[in-house]
């Protein structure tokens, strides 16, 4: 029995084929997706994938111009941001599929994104951030070696002071510094993903500091370094140097406590999102090696071109790598080609995590719907004016407007000239001037958003309204497209 039971565990194992999950796979449906984005380098619709798949899942409605880099994603607005080979940045929306130029600045030099914003230099040598809606540039009154940006906000700023580099802190779009340090001149910088440490190489080893504010937080000697990287968390920082080792550096313990040996010296590394592998691109090679971070040591060599954007290591433990004209998916712990996408190595490639390819169930695109409250948007304004009078008074001194005297009957609501009309709300105010200001920044398709005089209880509000729309859908697209809060009603405003 025990004989039999063991051969039927042995053949469904078999059974289980190519399917079968790794130490490193995510079960489906669990979290967001990782995403493939395909953009063309020279210019044209783009394409997603999902990882470990070679059926395109989305295009883009938009073309992106000729593209130079991809600089990163923003998942809260969903976009992937990225440069041109003008120097311009630009975006992608992953929700609408368009492409939108961020600022008229030409960037000059690397660019690096935080969020939905792009830090670079422009023509006068200024640190200038670029986003859908604004322009700041700051001149720090030196050369710039290289710009840092924090998730919480920050920009780093390091700039050649004599023989040595100066670090400054400052929270964009204050130029005022908040914090500054002085370090021997640096040779290239590591900002953890976490955010909270960043690593500078020096001539006689490393320092890290505090992105908070710039105190000292580890200084570890060692000489000739060719590259650095850090786990995702910033637990472990791995350090190549002229030797053919890794030198392990652990934050917590700060000091070194491991060594990985290389076949040759390293000259690049990029680590895997997860922290299951670290890639490494040695000197006279042309292969990448694959280190198990797990079992520091080398698991396997994959032949292949180190680019900006490739390799990348996907959920399920394959390196998406340039391989001749083609960009192929490899088992990162047997070498084994599992899929190809053809033509792939003439176009650029991020992954991203986000689950909006997901499909949507019909119940929730319902508008929401308060008991407390009447349905219609009237009632939902005059609760609002009600409450922001109360708590702030009466902000002007218009009169109420009157309801128009109707010679003829109306038509139904909802339809203007027998047909279904929409309008978009964005905002009820009690003052005129805001307002007004606020409908002059809400400008989509050429069309500018309006300010609607009403009155409700004997209040005076104001509307920032735009239509109307001949559609539900149209109308939920003007929405999203102006990335504020609002409201669809049926109606002309």
């Amino acid at each position: 029995m025990r004989a039999t039971r063991l051969l039927l565990l042995l053949l469904a194992v078999a059974a289980c084929g190519e399917k079968r999950l790794t130490t490193t796979s995510v079960p489906t449906g669990v979290g967001p997706d990782a995403i493939l984005l395909r953009v063309p380098r020279s210019g044209g619709p783009m394409r997603a994938y999902r990882a470990g798949r070679d059926s395109v899942l989305w295009t883009s409605n938009g073309r992106a111009p000729a593209t130079s880099a991809i600089l990163g994603f923003d998942d809260f607005q969903s976009v992937v941001l990225a440069r041109d080979s003008a120097g311009h940045a630009f975006s992608i929306d992953l929700r609408l599929g368009g492409v939108e130029t961020l600022g008229g600045s030409v960037l000059a030099g690397s660019l690096r994104s935080e969020g939905a914003a792009v830090y670079g230099r422009d023509d006068r040598g200024r640190v200038t951030r670029v986003t859908s809606v604004a322009t700041w540039s700051w001149d720090p009154g030196k050369s710039i070696q290289e710009l840092i940006p924090t998730p919480d906000g920050a920009l780093l700023v390091a700039v050649a002071d004599g023989k040595r580099t100066r670090v400054q802190r400052l929270i964009p779009p204050e130029t005022k510094l908040t914090d500054s340090a002085y370090l021997p001149a640096t040779q290239a910088v590591l900002r953890t993903p976490v955010g909270d440490r960043v690593w500078f190489v020096t001539d006689s080893g490393l320092i890290s500091l505090r992105a908070r504010d710039l105190t000292r937080a580890l200084v570890v000697k060692i000489s000739d370094i060719t590259a650095i990287e850090s786990t995702p968390s910033g637990d472990r920082v791995y350090v190549a140097t002229s030797r053919p080792t890794l030198r392990v550096i652990d934050r917590f313990a700060e000091r070194e406590v491991g060594r990985i040996t290389l076949p040759a010296p390293a000259l690049a590394m990029r680590m895997d999102p997860d922290g299951h592998y670290l890639l490494v691109r040695t000197a006279q090679s042309d292969s990448i090696h694959v280190v198990s971070v797990g079992t520091a040591r080398v698991i396997t060599s994959i032949p292949g071109a180190w680019r900006d954007d490739l390799p990348l290591i996907t959920p399920d433990g394959r390196v998406l790598v340039a391989r001749g004209p083609d960009v192929v998916h490899v088992d990162a712990e047997t070498g084994r080609e599992r899929l190809r996408y053809r033509g792939g190595a003439a176009d650029l490639w991020i992954q991203v995590r986000w689950n909006g390819f997901r499909p949507r169930a019909a119940g929730l695109d319902r508008p929401v719907e308060f008991e407390e409250y009447a349905a219609d948007s009237a009632a939902a304004d005059s609760a609002l004016a009600a409450m922001m009078s109360a708590r702030y008074g009466s902000m002007t001194s218009l009169p109420p407007e009157q309801p128009p005297v109707e010679s003829r009957q109306a038509p139904a609501p909802g339809k203007t000239g027998g047909r279904e009309t929409w309008t978009v709300s964005f905002a009820t105010l009690l003052a005129e001037d805001r307002a007004r200001e606020m409908a002059e920044r809400i400008r989509i398709d050429g069309r500018v958003a309006r300010v609607i005089a009403g009155s409700r209880d004997g209040i005076p509000i104001w509307r920032v309204v735009m239509g109307p729309f001949d559609s539900r859908d149209s109308a939920e697209r003007a929405g999203i497209a102006s990335r504020l809060p609002y409201w669809v009603f049926e109606g002309a405003p």
